[in-house]
Formats: C-alpha cells, structure tokens, sequence
C-alpha cells in the first residue's frame, strides 16, 4: 500500500495529507528503512523512534515523523495480507492517526502530530483495533500478554465491551495462536477504585473496573485529565480552572482539590 491510498483510507485530515505528502516526495526513506523495519522488533521500536527523531531533525509539528510512520504504517499492510486480517481491522487500526490529530485539535486549536511514541505499535504490528477497544501484544518474562486500551472515541458500554473481547479473542485464536491463551491485563487510571465512590454502580467505568482482578497500584499521574476534562496532560493544569460539565468531572475536580491524587492502576481481566 502507498502512503496516498493509507492516508485517504483512514480519512487523514487534508491539510496534514498534504504535508505528509509533500514530505514524500521529497525524502529517501532508504535513508530510514533499518528504523522503520525495526518497528516490528517490539524490544527495538523506542531505540529505532529515537534514532528517527536524530536523522530527521528539526520537525516542529513533526510532520516528517508521521510521514515515516505512515509509511511504516502502509509496509504492515504486507503483513495483515500475508496473515489474512481483514482490511476492516487494520483501516480501524490505523485510524488512530486521524483521530490523535483530531484529538490535539481540539485540546489546542491545532493540527499537528504528538504521538509518535505511541504509533510504533501500530506501525509495528503489535497493536489493534479489534471492535471499540485496541489489544498490544507485549512480551513479558517469557510470556506473551495482552494489554487492553481504550480509545478516547470507543463506545464504552459493557455489550460493546462484551462483543470487542469476544472478536479479540478470536483474532488472537485465528492469527496469532501462540497468544490464545494469554491473560488479559489493563493498565489505567480507569481501574482506580476510587472512582466506584464518584460513580454509579451502573456506570460504563464500573462496570468495566468490575472485570478486573486488581494487582498492582501505581504511581499518581495525571492522564485522565486529557480523557476526562479535555485539557493537555502537563502535569501543572490548575485544578480550580477544570470544568464542572458532568458528575464525574464534579467529584473528580472535588477529589483533586482536596489534594486527592488518581492513580494508574494495573489490573487481570478475571476469567469467566
């Protein structure tokens, strides 16, 4: 696949289209093809990003990055072929540029590119979009584990929650056996416990926290603040300025300025 046919099938935004392709014409991706292949290598993809951002240089709205990324991106496609998955799931897949740049828009009131340090999943091979929700392949003391996602646009209610599981499970079955009986693990201020007292037991968010088995508590962090009050994640947001829209914006805001924190909290998808 080529960079034009990726890009008009994900629905790119034209102004970044554009740029993203104006960059092609001009750039010898040869010079790249060693980062760019060592995507696919899972311990490799963070070393190979960084010695991308060395060869590529200045790049402002790092436009040049997502252009390798696209075109890393477009070369995953041979590999989705050669394994037989459906252009359904890597079109959904892939249109988690689209939706990264829409989602900078509307923290900023720009269109540019922030999320290269994620991308490499995608580019690589190692995460999809299967239904509402995005499964990684990672590999951990010799095991192969599956971390769930949630992208800010998923319809978050428990059938299609049911239903994503359900067709990720069936994926992992069909194209990648050796990962069929791997645990289901999340990682995410969702499974915050304290949110259950913020919430009403019948909440998306809930019910979600109620399929895992809870493991480990992480460090505070302040991610959900992009997810849930739609403000960038700087770490210095001036909790008294977040807005009061919903009930869970007003008991978290309440919580925060009582000098509460919210943690990342990594938790086992129970089996059923």
């Amino acid at each position: 696949m080529d960079l034009l046919t990726l890009c008009s099938k994900i629905n790119l935004q034209p102004e970044i289209k554009n740029k993203a392709l104006s960059f092609e014409k001009e750039f010898d991706f040869k010079t790249v093809e060693k980062q760019l292949n060592d995507f696919s290598v899972y311990e490799n993809m963070n070393k190979a990003r960084a010695e991308l951002q060395t060869i590529l240089g200045e790049d402002p709205d790092k436009i040049k990055m997502l252009a390798c990324m696209l075109k890393a991106s477009a070369v995953a496609y041979e590999t989705y072929q050669e394994k037989g998955i459906p252009d359904e799931i890597y079109v959904s897949t892939m249109k988690c540029y689209t939706r990264f740049i829409d989602e900078t828009f509307q923290r900023t009131g720009r269109l540019f590119f922030d999320r290269d340090f994620w991308t490499t999943r995608q580019a690589g091979c190692h995460l999809f979009r299967i239904g509402e929700l995005e499964y990684e392949r990672i590999e951990k003391d010799g095991q192969t584990i599956i971390e769930i996602h949630i992208p800010s646009d998923a319809d978050f209610s428990p059938s299609a929650v049911d239903e994503s599981l359900e067709c990720a499970k069936k994926f992992f079955r069909e194209y990648y056996p050796e990962a069929e009986d791997s645990e289901y693990r999340c990682d995410s201020w969702l499974l915050d416990s304290q949110l259950k007292g913020m919430l009403k037991e019948g909440s998306n968010i809930i019910h979600f926290q109620n399929r895992f088995e809870l493991l480990e508590e992480g460090e505070a962090g302040t991610e959900f603040l992009e997810w849930v009050f739609h403000k960038n994640d700087t770490g210095d947001a001036d909790y008294a300025e977040l807005p009061e829209d919903t009930s869970l914006q007003r008991n978290m805001k309440k919580h925060l300025l009582s000098g509460g924190v919210f943690r990342s909290v990594h938790g086992r998808m129970k089996e059923k």
